[in-house]
């Protein structure tokens, strides 16, 4: 069944797990603590530590937050597309789009 954004649940986790591997590089592109994410992002330090160290999995509720943080920042940004995290895909999802329509991108 399809879900907000017009995302099946496996396509939604595939996402979460891509952005998992990621975090932490992405994390200190920006130059972040965990604790300064915390703050910026609202997802505790604790609950940062255990998605990194992949003790939990990182929900979609979290990864839409830290996708809303690391798409503000161009070399992070440039990550996500580079590693497949950010694809047309996703951008068709966020951006409400129908199959036929291309997505806009601006890395």
């Amino acid at each position: 069944m399809k879900e907000d954004y017009g995302l099946e649940a496996e396509e939604k986790r595939n996402y979460c797990t891509r952005l998992t591997g990621e975090l932490v590089s992405l994390r200190k592109r920006l130059g972040l603590t965990q604790e300064e994410l915390e703050e910026i992002s609202g997802i505790s330090r604790v609950t940062l530590s255990q998605i990194e160290s992949g003790r939990s999995m990182m929900s979609w509720l979290h990864f839409s937050a830290l996708m809303h943080l690391f798409m503000q920042n161009r070399e992070t940004k440039e990550q996500l597309y580079a590693n497949g995290i950010l694809d047309e895909s996703l951008l068709r999802a966020y951006q409400q789009l129908k199959a036929d329509e291309m997505p806009e991108f601006n890395p």
